[in-house]
């Protein structure tokens, strides 16, 4: 299959159009981001590590769990099991996300961990995110080989980067061990 193909060798995939139509996902962002937006407004957001590089790590509670039932309902579990010809069940589901706020600094690029215990993120976009509000950059194919940052630095510094842009509902599936960096939120909204 070319989605699985397309996996291996970049070490990421786009599905689209699985979430977007669901009403009760549509829900659970709407009141996710209501969430969020009291957070941003709050003054306390300011105390929190990334605050001043405007890209904060946070921990969706009982959305998460929500959405995670969602994607149970599309047999999102059977398509994990197929992409990485193993089972979903050997591995620990961890709910985190990243909130990039208005006027954030690029990242530098990084990995999500070390390169063993082997993880696959799952990216499911509660908003639409596009070039202006702070795409996922990424490096194709960095997830093959385990380089350390000065080596990836020196080896990648003239690689092609992609900017990776989703619809509301679409789903970034990618290797915890492809190199990447959160970018700029030009708007003036978080997202």
């Amino acid at each position: 299959d070319l989605e699985k193909k397309f996996f291996l060798e970049n070490g990421y995939l786009i599905k689209k159009n699985i979430l977007s139509q669901n009403l009760s996902f549509r829900k659970i962002s709407k009141k996710f981001k209501g969430e969020l937006d009291e957070l941003f407004k709050s003054k306390n957001i300011k105390n929190l590590g990334g605050y001043k590089s405007g890209n904060l790590n946070i921990y969706p509670g009982k959305f998460g769990i929500d959405i995670l039932s969602i994607l149970n309902d599309y047999s999102f579990k059977n398509y994990f099991n197929f992409l990485k010809n193993d089972n979903i069940e050997n591995y620990k589901i961890i709910f985190g996300g990243n909130l990039n706020l208005p006027n954030s600094k690029y990242q530098f690029f990084h990995t999500d961990g070390t390169w063993n215990p082997r993880m696959i993120v799952i990216n499911i976009a509660t908003s639409d995110i596009d070039l202006n509000n702070g795409p996922l950059e990424l490096i194709e194919k960095s997830h093959l080989t385990n380089t350390n940052y000065h080596n990836f630095f020196l080896k990648n510094l003239l690689e092609k980067k992609k900017k990776i842009k989703l619809k509301f509902g679409e789903i970034l599936i990618r290797e915890h061990r492809l190199w990447h960096r959160g970018t700029k939120n030009k708007s003036k909204k978080i997202r």
